[in-house]
């Protein structure tokens, strides 16, 4: 019984081979390697390929073909796929029914279904041949694809680049803007209110000092500038991690638009560094004192508060 349903199926698979290698759509590939080259006008594709048992047969394509779809098998029993992307590849082996003789398989086939995104459909029948007979490897060309992603990548570049120059005009059309409206602000600031003041304070913890000898206003609504400096009197390397700067009206509380720079964030030993903070401050949120907070980034951690006031 099982034999006589072995021998049905296989009937009808010849069959179907048969009936498909003689239709008229389907072009025969006969050569180990063959390379085919594709048109726009193509539209659907009908191969016949002999694959062998046992061995991969390779379907190549160009740079940026890539698939619409997964490739559809009609016999997953025949035939696995594997696809590979960039460029495109698509790998097929040809199957074994369980305990059935290779030279019993030659003659079955079974179609895989795909399709690209430059507009074809593959509708390819695989039919199990001896490797002898067999094809191994297919590669499409496409020369006015090629052609035409050339000339679109190289647009693209054009636009890039134009763009990149366009944006960078820009960017120093800002600067400049950026630098004209701060200079235009302090003066406006300074015409209207300037105050500095000199004093000395400094803070220590564990041979880290912390010091501070001016701070300026500028404009009733303007800016506060306080000059800092911190020395290393510590055996190691010291790292900063960041300045905060408080307000002490109605507590310490710290001000969330300061601005600092320093000339680096490491020093050796007996190194000193020289920095400065800044912030807006609008005039009934002036406070005549100040905290300066610097924090160490490693090591002991160490936090050093310094107050300054006009």
């Amino acid at each position: 019984m099982k034999k006589l349903i072995f021998l049905i199926i296989l009937t009808t698979s010849l069959l179907y081979a048969d009936d498909s290698q003689n239709s008229p759509k389907f072009t025969p590939i006969t050569k180990k390697v063959a390379i085919i080259e594709l048109k726009t006008s193509d539209t659907v594709i009908y191969r016949t390929i002999n694959i062998a048992i046992g061995e991969v047969f390779v379907i190549e394509f160009p740079k940026n073909i890539i698939l619409n779809e997964t490739p559809t098998i009609g016999d997953a029993g025949l035939l696995k796929i594997e696809v590979e992307n960039d460029p495109l590849k698509i790998r097929i082996w040809g199957l074994m029914f369980p305990n059935t003789p290779e030279s019993s398989m030659y003659g079955l086939n079974s179609n895989i279904q795909f399709k690209i995104n430059s507009g074809q459909t593959f509708i390819l029948n695989m039919v199990l041949h001896p490797a002898s007979e067999a094809s191994n490897r297919v590669i499409f060309t496409y020369p006015q694809w090629e052609k035409g992603q050339k000339e679109v990548n190289q647009q693209l570049e054009k636009l890039r680049n134009k763009l990149n120059d366009e944006f960078e005009k820009k960017m120093k059309g800002i600067d400049k803007e950026a630098q004209k409206r701060t200079v235009q602000f302090l003066a406006d600031s300074f015409s209207e209110f300037f105050q500095c003041t000199n004093y000395s304070a400094r803070a220590e913890e564990k041979l880290v000092f912390l010091r501070s000898d001016r701070m300026c206003k500028i404009g009733k609504d303007g800016i506060i500038a306080v000059n800092f400096s911190i020395k290393n009197r510590y055996r190691q390397r010291f790292h900063i991690e960041g300045i905060k700067i408080y307000s002490t009206k109605g507590g310490k509380v710290e001000i969330d638009n300061a601005q600092y720079h320093l000339d680096k964030y490491s020093m050796q030993f007996d190194e000193i560094v020289s920095g400065a903070t800044a912030f807006l401050i609008k005039d009934e949120d002036y406070s005549k004192e100040y905290i300066i907070e610097m924090t160490e980034s490693a090591g002991k951690k160490r936090k050093i508060e310094l107050r300054v006031s006009f």
